[in-house]
């Protein structure tokens, strides 16, 4: 149930990465306008709720902060079908940023206390495989409806006064209501470390860390790295292939999709899978071996699709789509496991509200920049996405790699 809220958390956000050209059209923004819409609007409820999103979560029912979530960024989505210029679909960018506050910190909170610590990661990777199947399903959904929207009004005369873009979010935020449903058949586990007002305080968690501040500046700075590789990819990687290899919308909705469903079911959950075997083998850092490896591929794929000829191109980029669920599944597996169980949900909290702020906002935007200002042409979308994922999947491989033993050490004092 955690997956499926996690798939629908991701369509809701990412259908509108393959909805660009036509919303541009319709609403007359540029690019760089747009990537406020994919990033900033969406960090901005982060900054504002996180925090004590997480305290309810450390303290009551965990369930109940996923079902507000769930019921938040389904309603804003639906409100995004119903915008008329870019300042609307703005604010109902900003509300749809509810989801990921809500969702990350309870979910992973949950299943930390749904298995034992030898299978965590795996379970993150049950939990992770959500993300690429929400995005397969944004993906092909939105650039399926786009041509065929003559089909769905003749079979919906009431959608005759919407666009096709406005569909695709009407019918994405109405499947997010039905899975807010299905989440009340979920029932609250016991928790295995009782919080308390002491251990869980703010000051507490202020202690926490300052005391284990190397090992956090290490992981969570390599995982933020990661992800900004991530949402700068989901973000122009559909539009490089229609912008720069001529590729059908359609063609690159199935593309995009297809490949990461296969990340998703060969590379996420297998993944945690993997980061599990390293621990019972004695690697206690194998959360953070795998990510090294990860940040290399990503790397090494970016530049190859921005360097290549046009067929090897098209298959770098979206063998880089297929990596896009793995760093939502080392975070998800190294952070708890250097946290104590009382504060987990506030540390998770204050991480995500760093990935909102840093890798979401700066990612998407980061490639427009350069796109609009460095290069000056749109067609060079895909040289600004290798730049940015290779200089940040470097950092990040940097980081975790010197970050081992300060890991280590933290996981043990938790």
């Amino acid at each position: 149930m955690l997956a499926l809220c996690h798939a629908q958390a991701i369509a809701s956000f990412q259908i509108l990465n393959i909805l660009i050209d036509p919303i541009k059209a319709s609403l007359m923004i540029a690019d760089t306008q747009y990537s406020l819409l994919q990033g900033l609007a969406v960090a901005i409820f982060a900054a504002l709720l996180g925090i004590p999103a997480a305290r309810w979560a450390d303290r009551r029912s965990r369930r109940n902060v996923i079902l507000v979530g769930a019921c938040g960024w389904s309603l804003a989505t639906v409100g995004c079908a119903f915008v008329a210029n870019f300042g609307e679909l703005f604010v109902a960018r900003v509300l749809m940023g509810v989801g990921e506050v809500f969702l990350f910190p309870a979910a992973l909170s949950l299943i930390s206390d749904l298995v034992p610590r030898e299978r965590l990661s795996s379970a993150v990777g049950a939990f992770g495989m959500g993300g690429p199947i929400g995005a397969a399903a944004a993906l092909l959904g939105g650039s399926w409806i786009l041509p065929h929207r003559a089909m769905l009004v003749g079979a919906l005369p009431a959608l005759s006064g919407f666009d096709g873009w406005r569909i695709a979010f009407l019918f994405c935020g109405l499947s997010g209501l039905l899975t807010a449903a299905l989440l009340l058949s979920v029932v609250e586990p016991k928790r295995r470390h009782e919080s308390t007002a002491a251990n869980s305080s703010v000051a507490a968690v202020c202690n926490w860390l300052l005391k284990s501040w190397r090992g956090y500046a290490a992981v969570s700075g390599g995982m933020l790295c990661l992800a900004l590789c991530a949402f700068a990819t989901s973000a122009w990687g559909p539009t490089v292939l229609t912008r720069v290899h001529d590729v059908s919308l359609e063609d690159a909705g199935r593309l995009t999709a297809a490949a990461a469903l296969i990340g998703g079911i060969l590379l996420a959950y297998p993944s945690g899978l993997l980061v599990d075997l390293l621990h019972r083998a004695g690697r206690a850092d194998g959360v953070l071996r795998v990510g090294v490896i990860l940040a290399v591929a990503i790397a090494g794929l970016g530049v190859l699709a921005a360097t290549t000829t046009h067929a090897l191109a098209i298959t770098a980029s979206l063998a880089l789509y297929t990596l896009l669920g793995v760093p939502t599944v080392l975070a998800g597996t190294a952070l708890p496991m250097m946290t104590p169980g009382a504060m987990r949900s506030q540390i998770m909290a204050i991480h995500l509200l760093l990935m909102n702020l840093l890798a979401l906002s700066l990612g998407p935007f980061l490639v427009a920049l350069l796109t609009d200002h460095l290069f000056g042409r749109p067609t060079a979308v895909g040289a600004s996405l290798a730049l940015i994922d290779a200089g940040a999947a470097g950092l990040a491989a940097c980081l975790l790699y010197v970050g081992r033993r300060s890991f280590k050490a933290t996981c043990l004092a938790a």
